[in-house]
């Protein structure tokens, strides 16, 4: 077989995300990825193989040109092949060097106030791990910059929700502006939510124009877009909602957190803060 035919090929694809911490939606849209028959699709293996094997450390990936080359193979039988949230968009450059236009990718972004609020949740309820597990919120309290935060509500480790806020907080500033100036493809999970036919461009860009939905199965995974999943709770993360519930010590912290210029960022992406 000729080894261009075998490797390299275009049916592999990436979404990425500063991920997505329980939030539905992000789960929604790989869910609704996989119940085409011609996809098949990974969801965050960073953040779970970590928990429970000690093959590496949570805050390391696999290199991502290897793991692009293993679900290259694994795919060969489906159009399209990808993974879910494991990687951020700056690490798409490297992808790019490698395979030009044939890995196509998007970034997947979230009304930073809905974002943050999953975040924190996320922590607080110790990210799904079992009654007496904390290694993950070890890790995380471990490698936090506490410096930065001197001046802002004091707390302890204990304090899940307000250092998880502060470090949330920093993601936004530091992090996804990163992600933003890497590249201009992000998309807005609460446009793919609402409406269908944005999904189907996305899914078309992804996959070279392989694969589409159909009307019934489009209309099928949407049924499940606000309904949450086995061992989800039924949450509603409105933005207004959540900043109106923000105590002082809150917007204290996002004023000598978060920039001016991350927060017009978000406004010409058109999200309101």
């Amino acid at each position: 077989m000729n080894k261009s035919s075998y490797d390299h090929d275009s049916h592999v694809f990436f979404i990425t995300a500063q991920g997505y911490a329980g939030d539905h939606w992000f789960s929604w849209l790989a869910k609704a990825l996989n119940s085409h028959p011609e996809l098949l699709v990974y969801l965050a293996n960073e953040g779970s193989r970590p928990k429970y094997f000690a093959e590496r450390s949570r805050s390391e990936r696999p290199d991502i040109i290897q793991f692009t080359k293993f679900m290259s193979d694994v795919g060969r039988t489906y159009e399209g092949i990808g993974d879910c949230y494991s990687y951020r968009a700056y690490q798409m450059v490297s992808v790019e060097a490698e395979y030009g236009d044939r890995v196509h990718w998007v970034n997947i972004i979230r009304h930073p106030y809905a974002w943050l609020y999953f975040y924190v949740r996320w922590r607080a309820t110790n990210m799904r791990m079992g009654t007496g597990e904390t290694k993950p919120l070890d890790h995380e309290w471990d490698i936090i910059q506490h410096d930065i935060y001197k001046g802002l509500r004091p707390y302890k480790k204990e304090d899940v929700h307000i250092w998880a806020f502060y470090r949330g907080l920093t993601f936004l500033n530091n992090h996804m502006m990163r992600d933003f100036r890497a590249a201009n493809n992000h998309i807005k999970l609460e446009e793919l939510v609402y409406y269908p036919q944005r999904l189907q461009k996305i899914v078309s860009y992804l996959t070279h124009n392989r694969v589409h939905f159909d009307s019934k199965l489009l209309s099928k995974v949407y049924t499940s877009a606000f309904t949450p999943f086995r061992g989800e709770e039924q949450v509603k993360a409105m933005p207004t909602t959540i900043k109106q519930a923000w105590n002082p010590w809150q917007h204290e912290a996002f004023e000598a957190l978060v920039s001016s210029e991350t927060v017009d960022k978000y406004k010409k992406m058109g999200y309101e803060l």
